[in-house]
């Protein structure tokens, strides 16, 4: 069973990655509804990683108590060491990709909030917002 959580639990990650890369080109070309629709999608893989982690978990847990003098690298096969540094690896790489995923929403959120804010300005009191300054979309002078 051990083997079974860590390869479903390796095809998430596996699907994530892939979807995080299509959201970072997706952002690059400013096709937002592509990413939009993808969050339902990343939503349930995640919740489906997040079962299969706690599956293995217990799995883990269940074999050491049957193992109670040995370690668990003693315990586990060779394949499922090998799974379980694969899993590392592609959980590290989906962190690498979320975080430069993070460097393009900031620019992007940075870009939308200043034109916000030149078009509609406003007032800043202790670092809150308040009244809008009178603005005009359009300004004609006579």
């Amino acid at each position: 069973m051990i083997s079974h959580y860590l390869n479903s639990a390796i095809n998430n990650i596996e699907d994530l990655i892939r979807l995080t890369k299509d959201d970072i080109e997706d952002i690059k070309n400013a096709r937002n509804d592509e990413i939009f629709k993808r969050t339902k999608i990343k939503d349930e893989i995640i919740v489906l990683f997040e079962n299969q982690k706690q599956l293995l978990d217990s799995e883990l847990l269940k074999t050491m108590e049957k193992n109670k003098d040995k370690d668990l690298s003693e315990v586990l096969s060779k394949d499922e060491k090998e799974s379980l540094e694969k899993l590392k690896i592609k959980l590290q790489e989906l962190h690498s990709l979320n975080k430069e995923y993070a460097k393009f929403v900031v620019i992007v959120n940075e870009f939308y909030s200043s034109l916000f804010d030149k078009i509609f300005p406003t007032d800043m009191e202790n670092y809150k917002k308040i009244n809008p300054k009178s603005f005009s979309l359009l300004k004609v002078s006579a």
